[in-house]
């Protein structure tokens, strides 16, 4: 257990103005913010999880924030700690792909991965398609390395694996199909992950293990998310999952 502050009403609403209260202090279990840009988004979900702290009893560990980039995600732990004097190191507060990461080394094994799993980065990723493609005998002016690596990034963002792929429209959705098929087969016999290969892995792994996904519904009450409108299928999806029948969910877009 971790020790919790608890701030007064001031504290937590006496630097917003009256919208920023309304949407700091709602009781609504799914509440939308709509707010533009400058509007002090980022500063309503560090007082809104104040505010689930300190009027609604919740633990800080029963909360789960999610940004879309790791400045926006430390801004967030920065304005919470100064906020609430507390420490976020045991938060569930930071990126998509970083709260995946971070399931999956608690879950690499129920999630057909070794424990020691590599995460590659872009680079890499092209350097292994490139490889992949010459050792398959295909050549690049018939198939360019970068629209097959954004082809694989896209499927996995509409959560889509290579058997999932829909009649073929071209010779090249054949090729690139077949790239994706070869790429993903290397990628789990060398226990290699891509970025987009986080949330698809952490969805599959919800999906196939419903007592998995029970244990993070039971422990996470709340979810926050900034920048909604910018989420993709597969983070939808990895929403919609997680949040159980007994959990709130603030979003700001």
């Amino acid at each position: 257990m971790f020790d919790e502050v608890v701030l007064s009403e001031e504290d937590l609403l006496g630097s917003l103005n009256a919208p920023q209260k309304k949407a700091v202090s709602s009781d609504a279990k799914h509440l939308l913010v709509l707010a533009g840009a400058g509007s002090g988004k980022t500063r309503v979900l560090v007082h809104r999880i104040a505010w689930l702290m300190s009027k609604k009893g919740l633990s800080s560990n029963r909360i789960l924030a999610v940004t879309f980039t790791n400045k926006a995600a430390q801004e967030m732990k920065k304005r919470i700690e100064s906020l609430m004097g507390i420490s976020t190191h045991h938060m569930w507060v930071g990126t998509f792909h970083g709260i995946a990461h971070r399931i999956l080394r608690q879950h690499a094994s129920d999630a057909g991965l070794p424990n020691n799993f590599q995460i590659m980065d872009s680079d890499d990723q092209l350097r292994l398609i490139k490889r992949l493609m010459t050792e398959a005998g295909f050549e690049e002016e018939d198939v360019e390395p970068k629209r097959a690596q954004g082809f694989i990034n896209r499927q996995k963002d509409e959560g889509k694996r290579s058997q999932d792929l829909g009649h073929a429209m071209s010779a090249e959705y054949v090729a690139m199909g077949e790239i994706y098929r070869l790429y993903e087969a290397h990628c789990q016999r060398s226990g290699l992950v891509d970025f987009a290969e986080l949330l698809l892995r952490v969805y599959t792994l919800w999906k196939e293990r419903p007592d998995i996904l029970a244990q993070y519904q039971n422990t996470f009450h709340h979810i926050l998310v900034d920048e909604f409108q910018d989420t993709n299928t597969i983070q939808y999806l990895w929403l919609q999952t997680l949040c159980g029948p007994d959990c709130a969910m603030t979003v700001v877009g």
